[in-house]
C-alpha cells in the first residue's frame, strides 16, 4: 500500500500554498495522477480567559461564502515553532495572551489532497493584551466571548463546522465536563 513517484509539475504557486500535479504508480502497478495542495502549516488555539470564558473568531470564509465562529489560527512562517505561531495567533485575532499553553494534537486536515499540518493548543488563563499584534492587511473579524453553554449550543445547533474548533472544543469539554 504505497504509491511511487514518477513525475511531479508544479500548476500553481503563491505565498503560502502550491498545487502539484504527480504521475505515482501503486503498489498494484497502475499508473495514475495525484493533486496535492503543498501547504507550510498552521497552528490554531483555543484561548480559554481566567473566568473560563472561550473566546472565540467571527470571520468571513469567502471559500463557502459565509460567516464562521472559529478558534484563532494561521499559517506557519518559514522556520516558525507552531507554538510561536499559536501565541501569535492568538493575541492578533483574539487580543488575548495565555498563561499557559497545552498542545493538544497535530492533525491533517484534509488529506486526501493536502499536506498540511495543523497544530491544536489550547491556551489557559488569558488575559487581555492592551495593544494586541495588527491583524493581517485582508483580515476582518469580531472577537467573541462565550460561556461553555452557548458554545455548546453551538456545536448542537451546528452553528460552528469548522474541523480544527470543533475538535479543540471537544477535546477541552471532555477535560472540563459541565
Amino acid at each position: 500500500m504505497k504509491e511511487t513517484q514518477l513525475l511531479t509539475k508544479e500548476v500553481y504557486h503563491s505565498d503560502f500554498l502550491s498545487i502539484v500535479e504527480d504521475t505515482v504508480m501503486t503498489s498494484e502497478n497502475i499508473q495514475t495522477k495525484r493533486i496535492v495542495v503543498k501547504h507550510s502549516g498552521a497552528s490554531a488555539i483555543l484561548p480559554i480567559t481566567k473566568d473560563e470564558k472561550i473566546v472565540l473568531v467571527k470571520q468571513f470564509r469567502y471559500p463557502i461564502g459565509e460567516i464562521t465562529i472559529e478558534v484563532p489560527a494561521g499559517k506557519l512562517e518559514l522556520n516558525e515553532d507552531p507554538l510561536l505561531c499559536a501565541e501569535r495567533e492568538c493575541e492578533e485575532e483574539a487580543h488575548v495572551k495565555p498563561k499557559t499553553i497545552d498542545h493538544v494534537m497535530s492533525i491533517h486536515n484534509c488529506l486526501g489532497y493536502s499536506d498540511e499540518v495543523i497544530h491544536l493548543y489550547i491556551g489557559y488563563h488569558c488575559e487581555d493584551v492592551k495593544k494586541p499584534l495588527d491583524k493581517d492587511l485582508d483580515e476582518s473579524f469580531e472577537i467573541g466571548y462565550y460561556t461553555k453553554k452557548e458554545v455548546q449550543a453551538l456545536l448542537e445547533n451546528k452553528i460552528i463546522t469548522d474541523a480544527k474548533t470543533i475538535i479543540l472544543l471537544q477535546h477541552y469539554f471532555a477535560l472540563n465536563a459541565f
